[in-house]
C-alpha cells in the first residue's frame, strides 16, 4: 500500500494531536522512544484537524456493546472450526454457554457499561419455557429450549457485571399461526417472567434478521416489511401491557458489503410500523467468511486496509438513516450487528491484528454519524469474537476495545487528517482521576504502509499516548508501546499505561506503519467537553 503524503494546509481550527513510538528515535521512555523532528515538517507529514468548540454528535455512554449468539447461549447449531454450514447456520452442536466463569467475568467486565444482546439466526428457532420442569427437547419447528436456569445465568452475568440486556425475540415460523401471524403467547411467558424478577432487560427485539429469513428458514417463509410492522404492532401491545417501559427494537435487517440490503424491508417497515418502534436496528459486516454459501466480498487481510472497504460503512448507514428520517425522523438508528466478516468469522483474519483496523475505524464512523449504539459480534466464540471462548485469550481486537471504552466519551467532535490512509477520530475524553474537563480522547488508525509524521500545531501540549502495533497484520499478539499485551491467569489485565510526551510548537512525531493510536490531550481545554 502506499503511504499517505497529504497535508492539510491552511489555518487549523483547534487544538490537534498525535504521538507515536519507533525504534532508534530520541528517547522519551525506556526501550520505546518517540521520534520527533523539527520544522520544517518532513515529507509525508499530515496535520489533524479536530474542531473542538462544539459537538458533533453524542452517543450512548454503552455505546462499544457486544452479543452473545443465542446459539452459544441455549446450546444450539455453533460456528465450526472446519468451517461448514448447515441451513444458514453453524454445523457445531455446542453446550449452553457458562456464563459463570471467573476468567469470562473479569475480561467482561472493563468493557461495561455496555448492552448485551441475545440474537443471531437462532434466535428465531428458540422456544421459551420458564417452567421448573421444562421440556428436553424443543418442539417442532423450535429448534432451541431456553430455560430458567439459562436465563438466570445470562441475566445473572448482565446484572453482576452492569450490562444491560438486549434480547431478540422469536419471529420465526414457530409462534406463527396457519397465516403467518406472530403470535406473542411464548414470548409473553419469557417477559413476564424477566420483568418479575427485574432483570435488567431494556430493549426487546423482534426477529433477527428478517430480510434473511428466506435464506435462513426456507424460501416459502418470506416475510415483507407490511407484514411484519404488523408484528410488531403485537408486539408491542404484549411489552406495553407485560413490560411497561421496556424498548421494542427492529427489523434488523442485514446489509451486504457492495449489495446492501437484499430482499429489502427496512423503508416498508419504518413506513408501516415504525411508530412502534422505539429502536430501529440494522447489521452489517465488511466481508464474508469462507463459511458463508454466498459471498459478495470475500475476506482478506488485505480489506481490512482498503479505504475504499472501510468507508462503505457510510453508504448502508446513510441509506438506514434515509429511511428513518422519511418515516420516523426522531427514532434512534442502531447498528445492532456487526463483526469482521459474517459466518463466524474468517479463520486467519478476524482473530487477528489486521480486523483492528476495521474495528477501530467502524467504530469512528459510526460515532460521527451519531448512531448511539454499535453492538459487536461477539463476547466470545468463534473467529470473529473478542475472546477465543475455548481459552478466553483476548484477540487483538479487544485490547483495541479495552482503549476505547477508556478514552472515549460519548460526546463525539469532528476530526480529519487530509488523507484517507490516516484515519482520525476525537471525542470529548472520559472523565476520572486526573483528567481535567475540556480534555479530548482521540483514536488513529495509520492504514500507511510507512511511518506517517504526524503534527501537533501550538504552544505545546502533553499528550498521554497508547500505540498499538503488532509484528504482522496477521498476528496474534498485539503490542502496546512494543510490549506484548496479555491478561493474567485470573483475567486481570496490565497496567495499560501511556506514554506521556511534552510537545513544543513546531515538532513532528512517527505513528509506526499499520498501526492503531488512542491519545488523550489533558491540556486541550476544548469548549465542547467543559
Amino acid at each position: 500500500m502506499r503511504r499517505g503524503a497529504l497535508r492539510t494546509r491552511g489555518p487549523l481550527t483547534a487544538l490537534v494531536l498525535l504521538a507515536g513510538f519507533g525504534p532508534g528515535c530520541d528517547g522519551n521512555a525506556e526501550g520505546v522512544p518517540a521520534m520527533m523532528v523539527t520544522a520544517p515538517p518532513p515529507d509525508g507529514a499530515v496535520t489533524v484537524d479536530a474542531k473542538v468548540a462544539t459537538a458533533l454528535a453524542r452517543v450512548d455512554p454503552r455505546f462499544l456493546s457486544f452479543a452473545v449468539d443465542s446459539s452459544q447461549v441455549a446450546g444450539g447449531m455453533w460456528w465450526s472450526e472446519d468451517a461448514t454450514v448447515q441451513g444458514g447456520t453453524g454445523s457445531q452442536k455446542v453446550p449452553p454457554f457458562d456464563f459463570s466463569r471467573a476468567r469470562l467475568r473479569a475480561l467482561a467486565a472493563p468493557l461495561a457499561p455496555a448492552f448485551l444482546r441475545i440474537g443471531g439466526s437462532e434466535a428465531d428457532r428458540a422456544f421459551y419455557d420458564l417452567s421448573e420442569t421444562p421440556v428436553t427437547a424443543a418442539p417442532p419447528p423450535y429448534e432451541l429450549v431456553l430455560t430458567r436456569s439459562i436465563w438466570d445465568g445470562l441475566a445473572g452475568f448482565g446484572r453482576d457485571l452492569g450490562l444491560t440486556l438486549f434480547f431478540t425475540l422469536n419471529a420465526g415460523p414457530g409462534p406463527r399461526d396457519a397465516a403467518k401471524r406472530w403470535d406473542a403467547t411464548n414470548a409473553r411467558e419469557l417477559v413476564r417472567y424477566a420483568t418479575g424478577r427485574g432483570d435488567p432487560v431494556e430493549v426487546w427485539e423482534l426477529g433477527n434478521e428478517i430480510n434473511g429469513y428466506p435464506l435462513i428458514h426456507g424460501t416459502d417463509f418470506l416475510l415483507d416489511g407490511a407484514a411484519y410492522a404488523k408484528d410488531l404492532r403485537t408486539a408491542r401491545a404484549m411489552l406495553d401491557a407485560d413490560a411497561p417501559g421496556a424498548r421494542l427494537a427492529g427489523p434488523s435487517s442485514a446489509y451486504w458489503p457492495l449489495v446492501g440490503e437484499m430482499n429489502p424491508v427496512m423503508d416498508d417497515t419504518l413506513r408501516e410500523g415504525g411508530d412502534v418502534l422505539d429502536v430501529v436496528t440494522w447489521h452489517y459486516y465488511p466481508q464474508q467468511s469462507t463459511r458463508c454459501p454466498v459471498t459478495s466480498r470475500p475476506a482478506g487481510l488485505e480489506v481490512m486496509l482498503d479505504p475504499d472497504a472501510l468507508d462503505e460503512v457510510d453508504v448502508w448507514a446513510g441509506e438506514v438513516e434515509g429511511h428513518r428520517d422519511a418515516h420516523v425522523p426522531k427514532t434512534p438508528v442502531w447498528l445492532g450487528e456487526t463483526g469482521n466478516a459474517q459466518c463466524g468469522g474468517a479463520p486467519g483474519i478476524s482473530d487477528r491484528f489486521a480486523g483492528t483496523f476495521w474495528w477501530v475505524d467502524e467504530l469512528g464512523r459510526i460515532a460521527r454519524r451519531g448512531q448511539p449504539v454499535v453492538i459487536r459480534q461477539t463476547l466470545s466464540g468463534s473467529d470473529y469474537g473478542l475472546l477465543d471462548d475455548t481459552t478466553l485469550t483476548p484477540r487483538p481486537d479487544y485490547w483495541a476495545s479495552v482503549l476505547w471504552k477508556r478514552l472515549m466519551g460519548p460526546v463525539v467532535l469532528d476530526a480529519t487528517s487530509g488523507t484517507p490512509l490516516l484515519r482520525a477520530y476525537a471525542h470529548c475524553a472520559v472523565a476520572g482521576a486526573g483528567v481535567p474537563s475540556g480534555a479530548i480522547g482521540m483514536a488513529l488508525v495509520n492504514l500507511a504502509d510507512a511511518a506517517t509524521p504526524i503534527g501537533l500545531p501550538g504552544s505545546g501540549h502533553r499528550v498521554d499516548a497508547w500505540i498499538l502495533t503488532a509484528d504482522t497484520l496477521d498476528a496474534r499478539d498485539v503490542r502496546l508501546g512494543g510490549v506484548a499485551l496479555a491478561a493474567d491467569a485470573e483475567g486481570s489485565l496490565p497496567d495499560l499505561d501511556p506514554r506521556r510526551l511534552d510537545f513544543a510548537a513546531g515538532r513532528w512525531l512517527d505513528l509506526p506503519p499499520h498501526s492503531v493510536a488512542f491519545l488523550r490531550l489533558p491540556d486541550a481545554d476544548a469548549p465542547a467537553c467543559r
